[in-house]
């Protein structure tokens, strides 16, 4: 990387896009004027707005008592309830009384029913004309109060009723004490005492921390994507594509230097939005609580210098990791029209990431520092409501994730800008049929990538399906495994390439491939034993789950069902799927180690969300190593011995636990037989052994790759136009 060049670039697109009109209205003009604009709008609709009376309706209000013990509960005109009732007698004239005599039409039950349907009263409340006789003699009475729960007025009114009421109530039980010369408290010998300790600044900076998440994201996210589609499918369009591509700039330069400008538009573009919005905030706040009567801006106060820096830190990574998805995305483009189409799925693949940031009762914790957004919305709410030691202890998985999800994103665009049929595509019409018949007769020996895609979120959506209508048991499970893993690879594999036997590495291995995986397997185990409590301690699995997957053990008769629908069916249809067709569709657009590692990233997402979040390191680690076993052997069947021993083990080793003959012999291996955890000697010695296993897998796999790369470069060397091609059998 020529970072003169780059730099270079990063100018030249700068100065582009301060050329442009709309980018500047957009980036810097609209987010000082929209705002503002918005707050004095809201305050002079506010002026404005009369808040009517609610209507409520006294059905035999002659019946109330008028004297002692019950003191009044209208006033004295009977248009609305007495001010003693009211904290504040200002809202007193917000709900406006109508008295009809009971034997009126309101008096029928019905009628009221009908009456309050149509809003000819939001509350309607019916007096019984025995109280004042029962309230006298120390009784108790109900009154009916009839309002429409299918109407926020009449229900918000039906609220402000019953508080009244209740407060009529208790004025009511008052004085029946000061008869019988009992104190006030004898009715109510516990009380509650409330006692706010949070400060002045700490109540403003949780609603802070509740509103500028969210707009940190949405905003980084909106000033990268426009600058992003019109320095990518704006300059396809142009026709200035073709003059950047000859420059003497590499593609990987070329790509930075559009990144490093869609960075620096993101961050002006949330720093204003987040200034000019901050401002406007608690300026209408101001107002409309001086408008409405509502008191002090105790919980709007501005947020702390420390906030301040703490969301300009964080703007960073987010922005970075929006910048290169949206990069990515804009290559794609044919056309800034085309580019505009991606931001929909955009933004609905970031919200519920950020929505799920207000929902009570979640905290950050590892699982949510290596989501995509959520992790930093949640990190930003912590520092900003004073969590500090969270927020130092979730820091760095937080950020380093974010700038590695940035940095394979980046990857990604400049893997797209190396190719000539992304950057140069010509719009084309689809039509299913063509496009099927062109995939079946132009299919490779591999799967395209996309269909690498296209295989895994089949094998979601169809998992989603099975787990919403199929019980959780056994034979589920292999239904399942057979169901959304297997059959869509097959299916894939049999449609778009022209080698199945290749592509699913059908091929018979060498013994000594096979003996590598099962000491590979023994090696790991302690190692993953050692791992276990870190993992159930980052990622704490619920109580429920654990019951279910206990009554799930529970259901299997033996150890060998165990082991058959825990193992066998597993390490069959995983390694179909993610070392046959997923790895080879990968190989096909990258490199192997590439491959390997996107191989290994996917297999771990699927345990994910199909089965425990517990199973995510695991289960990509285990991935990275069955990536390169395939690598190294070029057959599916050292994977398969591989992941089947390793569940198989895993599965007698907790059937062994629970019996308490096979405890005894436990201590030769474990120093720790509750949570089997190994012996220090086995340990160091399962680590060396993994170690070297490693080494050489990776070795032999590295020259397996140059043997090949030399073989090719001979082969084109020796090429001769003259001699005829032999026709493919």
């Amino acid at each position: 990387m020529r970072w003169p060049i780059v730099w270079i670039i990063f100018l030249r697109e700068v100065r582009d896009q301060l050329r442009d009109r709309r980018t500047l209205f957009m980036v810097l003009v609209l987010p000082i004027l929209l705002y503002p604009m918005l707050g004095l709008g809201m305050i002079k609709l506010t002026e404005a707005f009369e808040d009517k009376p609610r209507v409520v309706v006294f059905v035999g209000a002659e019946h109330l008592p008028e004297s002692p013990p019950a003191p009044p509960l209208l006033n004295a005109e009977r248009d609305g309830f007495s001010l003693t009732l009211f904290e504040d007698p200002k809202n007193a004239a917000k709900i406006a009384v109508k008295t009809v005599p009971a034997d009126s039409d309101w008096g029928k039950a019905e009628e009221r029913r009908r009456r309050v349907r149509e809003g000819l009263a939001d509350v309607i409340v019916a007096v019984p004309e025995d109280i004042s006789e029962r309230l006298a003699a120390s009784d108790s009475e109900a009154l009916e109060v009839s309002y429409y729960g299918a109407n926020e007025r009449s229900q918000t009114t039906f609220l402000r009723v019953d508080r009244l009421l209740s407060r009529w109530s208790k004025k009511i039980g008052d004085a029946r004490l000061a008869v019988e010369n009992k104190p006030l408290d004898f009715a109510e010998p516990v009380r509650t005492k409330a006692n706010d300790v949070a400060s002045v600044e700490e109540a403003g900076a949780t609603v802070w921390a509740r509103i500028f998440p969210f707009l940190l994201v949405m905003m980084s996210l909106t000033g990268a994507f426009y600058p992003a589609v019109d320095l990518c499918a704006g300059e396809k369009e142009r026709g200035t594509m073709e003059t950047l591509l000859i420059s003497p700039a590499a593609r990987a330069e070329i790509v930075v230097g559009k990144f490093l400008t869609v960075l620096l538009a993101s961050v002006a573009t949330a720093l204003l939005n987040l200034g000019s919005m901050g401002l406007t905030g608690l300026r209408l706040a101001g107002s409309l609580t001086a408008l409405r009567g509502l008191g002090g801006t105790r919980a709007l106060q501005p947020p702390s210098m420390g906030s301040a820096f703490w969301m300009l830190l964080l703007l960073v990574p987010l922005a970075a990791f929006f910048s290169a998805l949206c990069v990515a995305l804009a290559v794609l483009a044919r056309s800034m029209k085309e580019g505009q189409y991606y931001l929909t799925p955009l933004y609905l693949l970031a919200m519920p990431l950020v929505f799920i940031t207000l929902a009570p009762g979640v905290e950050l914790n590892l699982f949510f520092s290596l989501v995509p957004v959520t992790g930093v919305a949640l990190l930003l709410r912590s520092l900003m409501m004073g969590e500090y030691r969270v927020a130092t202890q979730y820091f760095l998985p937080v950020v380093l994730p974010t700038l590695a999800y940035g940095m394979i994103a980046l990857h990604w665009a400049i893997d797209q800008f190396q190719k000539e049929s992304v950057l140069f595509r010509e719009a084309e019409r689809f039509h299913p049929g063509d496009y099927l018949r062109h995939l079946i007769r132009e299919r490779g020996p591999k799967p395209p990538g996309g269909a690498v895609l296209v295989c895994f979120v089949t094998m979601l959506t169809v998992a989603w399906f099975v787990a919403l209508f199929a019980p959780q048991t056994p034979l589920a499970l292999v239904i399942g495994q057979f169901g959304y893993v297997l059959c869509p690879c097959l299916v894939l594999t049999f449609l778009l390439s022209s080698d199945p036997i290749g592509t699913l590495r059908l091929r018979k291995p060498r013994w000594e491939e096979v003996g590598l995986a099962v000491v590979l397997v023994i090696a790991i185990n302690p190692l993953q034993a050692e791992m276990r409590p870190w993992v159930e301690a980052w990622f704490p699995m619920p109580e429920a789950i654990q019951e279910a997957l206990k009554g799930l053990t529970d259901s299997l008769p033996n150890v060998f069902t165990a082991v058959l629908v825990m193992a066998v069916v597993p390490a069959i249809c995983e390694e179909f799927a993610f070392r046959g067709f997923i790895l080879s569709g990968l190989e096909s657009g990258h490199s192997p180690r590439s491959a390997v590692l996107m191989s290994a990233l996917l297999f771990g997402f699927l345990h994910l969300i199909v089965s425990l979040s517990q199973q995510l390191i695991n289960a990509t680690l285990l991935g990275l190593l069955l990536g390169l076993i395939a690598m190294r052997s070029g057959s599916i069947v050292p994977g398969i011995v591989f992941h089947m021993l390793n569940n198989g083990l895993n599965v007698v080793v907790g059937w062994a636990a629970g019996r308490p003959e096979w405890r005894e012999s436990f201590g030769r291996l474990y120093r720790d037989p509750e949570r089997l955890l190994y012996h220090q000697h086995w340990l160091a010695l399962g680590a060396v052994v993994t170690a070297v296993t490693l080494w050489s897998l990776v070795r032999v796999t590295r020259e397996s790759r140059n043997r090949e790369e030399n073989a090719r470069d001979t082969e084109i060397a020796n090429f001769d136009p003259g001699r005829p091609l032999r026709s493919a059998r």
